[in-house]
């Protein structure tokens, strides 16, 4: 669907543009709002992250102009609600319009939610369309940057929905609300509730944390959970996720005992793409498959890495120029560095061709194995190391660069 459902105000600061966007940032850092928001300043601008199932807002200074653009279109009216008043509270003063709802000049709730429910149903409908042509792999108000694995018709940030579910969307908006993790103006159990099963759909590892940043962000999930049930004891949650996760963090406290004892009666968890591989996107229009459950960063000069505690993943990729015509598949490769290892091996796939090389070394004392790869379509290379502890994780470094493939 091209209908974007957002806002792209401009308005006016007194002073310094940077000192404007600095005071906008305190602003916002001072707000008590779950989740906090995030800042990063970015040349003539400020990002803010409000929500983790929308992306951030764009703050732009141009002398005593200011603009900010929302795209309210993931997260739903409630996170639009809450964009507009966020606004307001800022000091700027700001043009009139600038609202594709027109809830900024209206504040009818009512008529909000209609621009929200006509764009479900349409999608809805749209999708079950290309469907019935055969078509797969749908993704509804999906950040871009990786592919989930499920065995449902649609992913969604909370979780696979089925073609039962686009039916019934299609027949009657209000069915399929739950796609928005952010739908009513009040911050009630609903509303953690969704930010929990967000995180534990799309971005927790069903694994003990590797790091302090994964243990925050277990932790934090928990918070939400606890907080949903503490305002509505009523509510349906994911008790089983609960427990697991606390089970990871090795917690003995009162939430841990309510949420084992909950758990007893329910199905074993099953919340989580990241219980599957997912397919990352990487720099160049690469992509590949991996363990769903590494950890991930990206490096300086653009080196993406993956890891757990026995394997470890970097990919980087070139394009490769020169005075003359663009370079061939195989003349890009012959251009890289020769690859040495005690086994070489080839892939070849459509206009792909690869090589790699495996051998055993030893990283700080640990013995290991390390599958070093290139491989190109026409300019365009990829670079790729793989190193794995295990010697029964050899066909999955394997697959891994086997799965490698460019948009």
């Amino acid at each position: 669907m091209a209908v974007r459902i957002g806002l792209d105000l401009v308005g006016r600061v007194d002073g310094d543009p940077d000192a404007a966007l600095q005071k906008i940032q305190d602003v916002l850092r001072a707000r008590p709002d779950d989740p906090a928001p995030t800042c990063e300043r970015v040349e003539g601008g400020l990002l803010v992250g409000i929500h983790p199932a929308a992306e951030p807002l764009v703050f732009e200074a141009r002398g005593s102009a200011l603009r900010l653009s929302a795209n309210s279109a993931t997260a739903g009216p409630g996170f639009h609600r809450h964009v507009v008043e966020l606004a307001e509270s800022l000091p700027v003063r700001w043009d009139g319009g600038g609202d594709s709802t027109g809830w900024r000049d209206t504040r009818d709730d009512d008529a909000l939610e209609e621009v929200f429910l006509d764009w479900l149903g349409a999608a809805a409908a749209q999708v079950l369309e290309l469907a019935e042509q055969g078509a797969s792999g749908f993704a509804l108000a999906m950040p871009a940057g990786i592919a989930f694995e499920h065995d449902e018709a649609v992913t969604t940030q909370v979780g696979p929905r089925s073609l039962a579910w686009l039916e019934a969307t299609r027949d009657d908006p209000r069915a399929g609300i739950d796609l928005f993790p952010w739908w009513s103006a009040a911050r009630d159990a609903a509303y953690f509730r969704d930010l929990a099963l967000g995180a534990m759909w799309q971005v927790i590892r069903w694994r003990a944390p590797l790091a302090a940043e994964e243990r925050a962000l277990m932790d934090r999930v928990a918070t939400w959970i606890e907080r949903a049930h503490g305002l509505d004891p009523t509510l349906e949650l994911p008790w089983a996720e609960q427990s697991e996760l606390l089970t990871y963090l090795q917690e003995s406290s009162l939430r841990a005992t309510r949420a084992h004892l909950k758990a007893q009666s329910l199905p074993p968890p099953r919340i989580g793409f990241r219980r599957r591989p997912v397919r990352v996107e990487l720099s160049g229009g690469w992509s590949l498959t991996v363990p769903g459950e590494l950890a991930e960063r990206w490096e300086e000069r653009g080196t993406w890495v993956g890891w757990d505690e026995t394997r470890s993943v970097f990919f980087n990729s070139f394009t490769a120029q020169g005075d003359g015509p663009a370079p061939s598949t195989d003349e890009t490769l012959k251009s890289m560095p020769p690859l040495e290892g005690d086994e070489l091996l080839e892939l070849e796939r459509d206009e792909l061709r690869g090589i790699a090389a495996i051998s055993e070394v030893e990283e700080d004392g640990q013995p290991m194995f390390r599958l070093d790869a290139h491989a190109a379509i026409g300019a365009h290379a990829a670079i790729g190391t793989i190193l794995f502890i295990e010697p029964a994780d050899r066909e999955w470094a394997l697959s891994t660069w086997g799965s490698l493939a460019r948009r």
